[in-house]
């Protein structure tokens, strides 16, 4: 019996002290509030409560949010990381583009990979786009193969009014037609020259064979003539004199049927 009078004391005693600590707790924010002597201090305590509620607000938030934020973050690398490689794929495409242009002369895959720091593969790839884009926009210029080489080279049809800008002087027109008969045809007697450009096929030859852009052979009465590897270089075309002429057929939109 006195047991049991104990623990009702104990009890009585805790509820007590807890209803004290409660009506503490209320003075003590009725105190906050009978302490506040202008709008302002007023204004100070809301805005404490307001922030430590937006705080609360911010964090649920961001656990809401965070899986779509960690998307976005993933998202945002992949397109720098693609628009890095575009950039990069631009840069050695333009360097290729760049190299064909001051070589003057067909330059071939090994040697451009090589200098460039650029795998055979990509190189070839990157001409093959190269090649593509100048014939896309119709330009004057293409990227031609010649051989196993390639070189930036004027569009056949263009050669005849821009030779006259050439470093090594103008080569006229009558010089340029014969060459082309010759270069079609080689190995071409002098007389069948003759009799397709009349007489003065002598005095074209002749400039031709001084300025090293053909050779003569003697045969017969006659002479046997023949493109020179300097003649190729110039013109960016194979110097195997067989894949020469198919070219220039390809390129000038000729069948391959002698006249």
């Amino acid at each position: 019996m006195n047991e049991k009078n104990e623990n009702i004391t104990d009890d009585s005693t805790d509820n007590y002290q807890k209803q004290v600590e409660d009506e503490d707790k209320e003075d003590n924010n009725n105190n906050s509030l009978d302490n506040v002597e202008s709008e302002s201090e007023f204004n100070d305590l809301f805005d404490n409560d307001e922030e430590k509620r937006g705080n609360l607000e911010d964090e649920t938030l961001v656990e809401e949010d965070l899986p779509e934020m960690i998307a976005e973050e993933k998202a945002e690398k992949i397109i720098d990381k693609e628009d890095t490689e575009k950039d990069l794929r631009t840069i050695q495409k333009n360097l290729i583009e760049g190299a064909l242009y001051a070589a003057g002369s067909p330059l071939d895959i090994e040697e451009i990979a090589t200098k460039l720091e650029i795998s055979k593969k990509f190189v070839e790839e990157l001409i093959t786009e190269l090649a593509y884009e100048y014939l896309e926009r119709s330009s004057a210029l293409v990227i031609a193969q010649v051989g196993e080489r390639y070189q930036m080279q004027l569009r056949p049809e263009y050669t005849e009014s821009v030779s006259k800008f050439t470093k090594g002087g103008a080569i006229a027109e009558k010089y340029l037609r014969t060459l082309t008969i010759i270069a079609l045809k080689q190995p071409i007697l002098k007389s069948t020259v003759v009799k397709l450009r009349g007489t003065g096929a002598y005095e074209h030859v002749k400039y031709l064979l001084d300025n090293e852009l053909i050779t003569a052979e003697k045969k017969g009465r006659s002479s046997e003539l023949m493109t020179t590897d300097k003649y190729a270089d110039m013109f960016g075309l194979p110097k195997n004199r067989e894949e020469l002429k198919r070219t220039m057929i390809s390129q000038l939109g000729l069948d391959n049927k002698k006249e």
